[in-house]
């Protein structure tokens, strides 16, 4: 990938484990719409913000002003502002987005926009020898409170070989 934009769940997940290097190694230029940024950083106490704002100023996310959403997207009830924007950027872009919600990358998928997950990124990273596990990081994900499918995390840890 040369980039991707960013929702907010998983970009959190990533500033909280200290795993935004290997975001950006994987992903190349991480897009955050400023909504996203907004929501993650807004309260500089809340999980990952601090990360997120040093990542800002390292250059490791570069931070976007929301685009223009594509038409019909609005109508989309169920998608929350962040979501609806990182979709957006991605339209502009003309990039993957980052995002875990199954509504979101439903209607990413709609728009024709690729999606790839949290632990579609964490594979990659272990595929290209960037982390020895990635069992240990998702479950740290989980114990945060991230919802992980057990159907996706079984999935995702077998195609890893960390899975019998």
């Amino acid at each position: 990938m040369r980039r991707l934009a960013a929702d907010s769940g998983p970009l959190i997940a990533f500033a909280r484990g200290g795993l935004l290097n290997v975001q950006r190694q994987v992903s190349g230029e991480v897009l955050v719409p400023a909504t996203v940024f907004a929501e993650c950083c807004r309260d500089e106490a809340k999980p990952g913000a601090s990360a997120l704002i040093r990542a800002r100023n390292q250059d490791l996310i570069t931070i976007r002003p929301d685009g223009e959403t594509p038409p019909g997207l609005r109508a989309i009830a169920n998608l929350d502002p962040g979501e609806t924007a990182a979709l957006a950027q991605a339209s502009i872009a003309a990039c993957p987005v980052l995002m875990d919600d199954r509504l979101g990358r439903k209607v990413a998928a709609s728009y024709g926009i690729p999606a790839i997950g949290g632990a579609g990124v964490l594979l990659a990273a272990k595929d290209r020898g960037l982390l020895d596990e990635i069992a240990p990081i998702l479950a740290g994900w989980r114990d945060w409170g991230y919802f992980l499918s057990p159907t996706l995390l079984d999935a995702v840890l077998q195609r890893a070989g960390e899975r019998p």
